[in-house]
């Protein structure tokens, strides 16, 4: 059985996207190929094997608690779902766990192994940067909803990605899916209406969020109502949807 490296475990509010206030489990994976100058987790972009504090996971001790344990990397599927398990909260909705990271793709093989047994007792929830789209073709069949970041040029500070969008999206039609699109003070419009030409392409009644950064890289509001007057004129449903877990302070 192949084993996963993970950052940390926890239950909280989903802060982003539609789905947002919704309880959910989170499962950080470690690694990432990608280093976006917003990035807010950048403690799950490396992946040491059980040296330092990297070669642990967070582990929340209940669903109710602010005390976590470590546990060392990396964690078998048994040991994860037995994690996710005292966190779920029993009653008569269905549990969700989010998968996100780091980039939970580039451990594509683990979670083929490990969905088929936990997809029967919860809604999985995919968070990823929407560049990996052979691992998903993998998983495909696997998740229930796919949350998809589109890497902006002008607010990762790095190269586009539209031709790995373009075929991630292709990969994903017809799946519960919405796009993310972090802006920042940088962004620049042509970006947004790339990103909504691309998904226009292939569904026009896909959501597109545009997510703001918070702090110093923070766009002005004038912005973006510009970025979703723009972004309304191709698209059906474009909303702008702030990282609501930082306004709550919770986790």
């Amino acid at each position: 059985m192949i084993n996963a490296s993970v950052e940390e475990i926890y239950s909280s509010i989903q802060g982003e996207g539609p789905w947002v206030g919704q309880r959910h489990i989170f499962v950080r994976f470690k690694g990432c190929d990608i280093r976006c100058r917003y990035c807010d987790t950048p403690q799950a972009g490396y992946c040491v094997d059980n040296e330092g504090a990297h070669g642990y996971c967070r582990v929340q001790r209940s669903m109710v608690s602010n005390e976590y344990e470590r546990v060392v990397n990396p964690l078998s599927a048994l040991q994860l779902t037995e994690f996710c398990t005292r966190l779920t909260v029993r009653g008569p909705s269905r549990p969700t766990l989010s998968l996100t990271g780091g980039e939970p793709l580039l451990q594509c093989p683990f979670l083929v192994e490990w969905l088929p047994s936990v997809r029967k007792d919860y809604r999985i929830y995919l968070e990823t940067s929407g560049t990996h789209f052979r691992a998903m073709e993998a998983i495909r069949s696997l998740v229930d909803v796919v949350s998809m970041d589109f890497k902006l040029p002008s607010a990762t500070g790095l190269g586009p990605f539209w031709d790995d969008h373009n075929k991630f999206l292709s990969v994903i039609r017809g799946k519960s899916v919405f796009v993310k699109a972090v802006v920042t003070q940088d962004t620049q419009i042509e970006d947004i209406m790339t990103s909504a030409n691309i998904i226009a392409k292939i569904d026009v009644s896909i959501p597109f969020i545009i997510q703001p950064a918070s702090g110093q890289l923070a766009p002005e509001p004038v912005t973006l109502v510009e970025f979703q007057v723009a972004a309304l004129r191709i698209l059906q449903d474009v909303r702008v949807i702030p990282q609501v877990h930082k306004v709550l302070h919770v986790p």
